[in-house]
């Protein structure tokens, strides 16, 4: 796909003035954000997936995306991290401490089960993925109609 094709489908024709775009690709930000920094918000995304963690097109359509919560995880590791160096250095009263390390505990047992549950669906299923990764990366986004092949393909497997 050449990047004149790809930044077309990022951004259509009249982006800046499409209301549709901006709020899509807030509420894309503001769920992939929440997702790496308080994944506790997504317990409910997490008991979800693994109900159906034998069905791709569900696990597709979780809230955030699957980088949102890897990153979840290393940011949490990370927070984790840095709490236990502070707490050697005299940081934190011990209350605060491990009030901060049970919620990076939390948000990294949530990441860590959506991580895995995708992961082993992705593993087993993986033409059933194929099939959803390319109907996301081409089909036609904001309303846009579809104008290449790829488009009008991506289009019959959504349906």
């Amino acid at each position: 796909m050449r990047l004149g094709s790809r930044l077309r489908g990022e951004f259509p024709r009249g982006w800046w003035r499409s209301a549709r775009w901006w709020i899509a690709g807030i509420r894309e930000l503001a769920v992939s954000t929440t997702a790496a920094v308080a994944t506790v918000a997504f317990v409910g995304e997490m008991v979800r997936a693994v109900r159906h963690r034998d069905e791709p097109r569900a696990l597709a359509g979780l809230s955030g995306t699957f980088e949102g919560y890897v990153g979840g995880l290393l940011i949490n590791g990370a927070g984790l991290v840095v709490l236990v160096g502070m707490a050697i250095e005299d940081g934190p009263p011990v209350a605060l401490a491990a009030l901060l390390a049970g919620w990076c505990l939390l948000n990294i047992a949530v990441n860590a089960v959506v991580f895995v549950v995708v992961a082993r669906s992705r593993i087993r299923q993986s033409a059933t993925w194929a099939e959803l990764d390319f109907v996301e990366q081409h089909v036609p986004k904001y309303g846009r109609p579809p104008e290449t092949i790829e488009e009008y393909r991506a289009q019959k497997f959504q349906e």
